[in-house]
């Protein structure tokens, strides 16, 4: 039995979620761990990153239909450390009403003005060494994203959301001399 393209759609994304959440731990282990003054722990920044990527998912169901319960799945099990709403079930907000729903994207814009704290750990090596650790992560995000925009369409069709979505971080990578291309 072959598995439906939703199904490998969400497997997909999972794994290049997990090879993210061991790119940034190793990030972490291998350099910020070591540092006494250093003011963030692990956890934080896996939690921190995963409620940046469910509201930039969450900023991708532009239409009311695009609140359904596939996507809204697909962003509550795409996370293993963090949520966008602490506690929340985001499942729950399938078909929601249009209150409801704006109030969701309201908290996902304001979680994508702010620069999750791997990607400003990256930047910090990066600026330094150029070791290509930003431009993983955020290839890396964009294909979780790009996986989430293709559930149930043939086309990933305009890409202006997803790279409006990572406003914030392009901006700060680039003002911190981060190589992208």
């Amino acid at each position: 039995m072959t598995k439906s393209k939703n199904a490998a759609l969400s497997e997909n994304a999972k794994g290049v979620y997990i090879k993210t959440i061991s790119l940034i731990g190793e990030m972490y282990d291998k350099i910020f761990s070591k540092g006494s003054g250093f003011k963030y722990d692990r956890a934080e920044i896996f939690s921190d990153y995963d409620a940046y990527l469910q509201a930039l998912l969450i900023k991708n169901c532009v239409r009311a239909e695009d609140f359904d319960a596939l996507r809204l799945t697909f962003i509550e099990n795409i996370a293993d450390y963090g949520k966008l709403l602490d506690g929340t079930d985001l499942t729950l907000f399938a078909g929601s009403t249009g209150s409801i729903r704006e109030k969701l994207v309201e908290k996902a814009d304001e979680k994508l003005k702010e620069v999750p704290i791997a990607f400003k750990l990256s930047a910090a090596i990066d600026s330094e060494r150029n070791l290509g650790i930003s431009k993983a992560l955020l290839a890396n995000t964009a294909k979780i994203a790009f996986n989430f925009k293709l559930l149930g369409n043939d086309e990933i069709g305009d890409n202006a959301a997803v790279m409006a979505s990572l406003k914030s971080v392009y901006v700060y990578l680039s003002s911190h001399g981060v190589a992208l291309r």
